[in-house]
C-alpha cells in the first residue's frame, strides 16, 4: 500500500471515531430517566412526617409518625399503609392504597407525576369510597438519600 493511500485510510479511521463518539455521546445526553425508574427510592411529603417508597416490583409503602398512648404518655408510632402503583404512560400512574383494614376496599389514585432530580412534584386524583367525587391535591417530595 502506498503512503498517500494509507494516510488517507488512517483519516477516515480517525473521522469514523470522531463520527461515532460524538453520535454516542448526543444519543447519552439526550436519554433521561423515564418517571418509572427515576421514581424509585423512598421520599419525604415536603412540609410533613410523611415518607412515601416506591419499589421496582411496583410496591408503594406510605409511613408517618404518630403519638399514641394515654393522653399525657403518649409514644411515638410510624404508621405504614401498603399498595401498588403502575405507570400507565410517560407521567402518569395509578396507585392503590390499602386502608390498613382488611374490611374496606383500596383507596384508588391517579397521578400525574413530574420528577426533576432529587425532586418531584406530584398532583393526586384520589377516588376513596364514601368520598363525594374526587379529590385532588398536588404534593412535593424531596428523595431521601
Amino acid at each position: 500500500m502506498n503512503h498517500s493511500r494509507q494516510k488517507f485510510f488512517s483519516r477516515l479511521s480517525l473521522f469514523t471515531a470522531l463520527v461515532f463518539c460524538g453520535c454516542t455521546v448526543l444519543t447519552l445526553s439526550s436519554c433521561s430517566k423515564k418517571p418509572s425508574a427515576a421514581i424509585i427510592g423512598k421520599w419525604r411529603v415536603q412540609g410533613s412526617n410523611e415518607t412515601v417508597e416506591f419499589r421496582k416490583d411496583g410496591t408503594v409503602i406510605t409511613a408517618h409518625k404518630v403519638n399514641a398512648g394515654p393522653p399525657g404518655n403518649p409514644h411515638p408510632l410510624t404508621e405504614e399503609t401498603t399498595g401498588k402503583y403502575a405507570f400507565t404512560d410517560a407521567n402518569h400512574m395509578s396507585v392503590q392504597i390499602n386502608q390498613g383494614n382488611t374490611n374496606q376496599p383500596p383507596i384508588s389514585a391517579t397521578c400525574v407525576v413530574h420528577i426533576h432530580g432529587d425532586k418531584m412534584d406530584m398532583t393526586v386524583t384520589v377516588n376513596a369510597p364514601g368520598n363525594n367525587g374526587q379529590q385532588e391535591e398536588k404534593a412535593s417530595f424531596r428523595r431521601l438519600k
